[in-house]
């Protein structure tokens, strides 16, 4: 299911958009990694999957898993559901299993689409998941005016060790600040055009 969709995205957003792409290698080609993204449309998700050689588990809202198409297509695709404001113990061990095993988990920080591109309200669970999971954070920008034919930048930073914090109990501030590492990348990756 995973590929079909990823082939299906690919090509529809060939034709849909101009992709440009920077940073590819950027991407660790093995081992656990979070991909951190802004969230400006909900073609976001899907460009990273289609753009991506390695397989995505996704987080998203528990809302999309209760009914209609998505609650149908995420668990064929092994999106992970999250409570935004109350994670459950389950959910947060199951991603932090899945960096440990290897695997690259895709984090939209914002938490829910932003349209305007304001990065002032995110949540620090990517830190926690960072920490926990003992992997890298690789920041990612997506900019565009998503109109049809429009061009799509999507820029790729260099992977973030917070790999000081390790196996240590970190504190909310602590990991607030390194949500902050994380969302100040972004940006600074936004602004390269």
């Amino acid at each position: 299911m995973w590929t079909l969709c990823k082939t299906i995205a690919g090509n529809i957003y060939t034709f849909m958009f101009r992709v440009h792409i920077t940073g590819q290698k950027n991407i660790p080609r093995s081992g656990g990694v979070i991909l951190c993204a802004n969230h400006t449309s909900v073609h976001d998700g899907p460009l990273i999957a289609a753009h991506s050689r390695r397989r995505i588990t996704f987080i998203a809202k528990h809302d999309f898993f209760e009914k209609g198409f998505f609650s149908w297509l995420f668990p064929r695709l092994g999106v992970i559901p999250v409570n935004r404001d109350k994670p459950s113990v389950d959910d947060m061990k199951r991603i932090i299993t899945k960096l440990k095993d290897g695997g690259v988990v895709g984090i939209f920080m914002q938490g829910y689409i932003r349209a305007d591109g304001s990065t002032d309200d995110y949540k620090a669970g990517v830190a926690l998941f960072a920490v926990k999971g003992e992997v890298p954070v690789v920041p990612i920008s997506i900019t565009s005016r998503w109109r049809m034919f429009s061009k799509v930048r999507i820029n790729i930073g260099e992977p973030i060790s917070f790999e000081e914090h390790h196996g240590k109990k970190v504190r909310t501030a602590q990991l607030n600040e390194m949500a902050q590492v994380v969302m100040d990348e972004i940006v600074r990756l936004g602004e390269r055009g």
